[in-house]
């Protein structure tokens, strides 16, 4: 029985990989989260065991022990994009905590903000040529987007982790002028909501022979109200397609490595919605204190570079720090995380 069930699993893995979903209009839930599941290139929806799991996979919310709370700054290595005498750079930030109630289940909860500033605003002219002069700027204006979740995981069977984050997102531009010449009122605003649906496997607790092999799955807007706009021209209602992320992870079971209290966990996740986006990573626990990781993002479509990072934790007692350093195609961008249980 257990080997049905995970070559069934493996069936769900490959599923995953042939569906198509459609990106969301705010892309806000893209960029992923914490700088640890960052450094292993996002390869996190079967290990996802803090607070992070809100928005990873919600049955990770499980392996929280009692409480915790988690912060996530973005630092651009390279300065923001010129363009003319506007500076554009972007600002990230992420907050996450939660924790278990027993014989209840664990909760978790997060808000998420990502923002662009000082974007030039050019009226749009009908008349020019390809060699006129570009019309004077108006203006400048920005975009935001805020992320709400709110996640449940309870542990059904011994080896069997369910969970759902319910999630509420809005945004929007600001500071945008009226515009006749493009039809431009004001600034737009857009809301959604949605729920994700999670489950985690540990085939370990079937067999010893699978000690440290985890499979994830994590539907994400398995409900959804799609994405509704004011204040554009259509303001249209966009849908918002399912996305079923799923992956493995196994942690190599060898005594050396526990005789050292070191762990070693290797990782894919596979990501549909980007037709096909693979998640790769890797990561050593030194004495449950030190940390280090890589990772790799593979677009299998072929329409952009792969994407390397790296990144290294160090635990103390309560506190957890962790950093990442991610190679995106456009500009690299590092990660830092601090983590704290109590």
């Amino acid at each position: 029985m257990t080997r049905r069930f995970v070559v069934f699993c493996l069936g769900l893995l490959s599923l995953a990989a042939s569906a198509h979903a459609v990106n969301y209009t705010n892309q806000v839930l893209q960029i992923g989260v914490g700088a640890r599941a960052l450094g292993m290139g996002g390869a996190y929806v079967a290990i996802a065991d803090d607070s992070t799991a809100t928005y990873w996979n919600p049955a990770g919310l499980t392996s929280i022990q009692h409480m915790e709370v988690a912060a996530v700054q973005q630092g651009q290595e390279s300065a923001p994009l010129a363009l003319g005498t506007n500076d554009v750079g972007s600002e990230y930030f992420f907050m996450s905590g939660g924790m278990t109630l027993p014989n209840i289940g664990s909760l978790g909860v997060a808000i998420m903000r990502f923002g662009v500033d000082g974007i030039p605003q050019i009226p749009a002219c009908p008349t020019c040529s390809a060699n006129s002069a570009p019309p004077a700027q108006i203006g400048t204006f920005g975009t935001s987007d805020w992320a709400y979740l709110l996640g449940y995981g309870k542990e059904v069977f011994k080896a069997l982790d369910l969970g759902i984050t319910a999630k509420y997102l809005t945004g929007g531009t600001t500071g945008l002028q009226a515009d006749s010449t493009t039809g431009i009122t004001g600034n737009a605003s857009y809301n959604y909501m949605g729920a994700d649906i999670g489950a985690i496997v540990k085939f370990g607790a079937m067999t010893p022979y699978l000690e440290g092999l985890n499979f994830g799955i994590n539907v994400q807007d398995a409900v959804n109200s799609g994405v509704k706009w004011s204040n554009t021209a259509l303001s249209p209602d966009e849908t918002v397609s399912q996305n079923a992320k799923s992956g493995i992870a196994y942690s190599l079971p060898f005594e050396f490595l526990k005789a050292n209290h070191t762990t070693f966990t290797i990782a894919a996740d596979i990501d549909p919605e980007y037709s096909t986006l693979i998640h790769y990573g890797a990561e050593i626990w030194y004495k449950e204190t030190l940390a280090f990781r890589g990772g790799m993002r593979q677009f299998t479509d072929g329409l952009q570079s792969n994407e390397t990072s790296i990144g290294a934790s160090f635990k103390l007692y309560i506190l957890e720090v962790d950093y990442a350093y991610i190679d995106y195609e456009l500009t690299p961008i590092q990660y830092l995380s601090m983590l704290i249980r109590f």
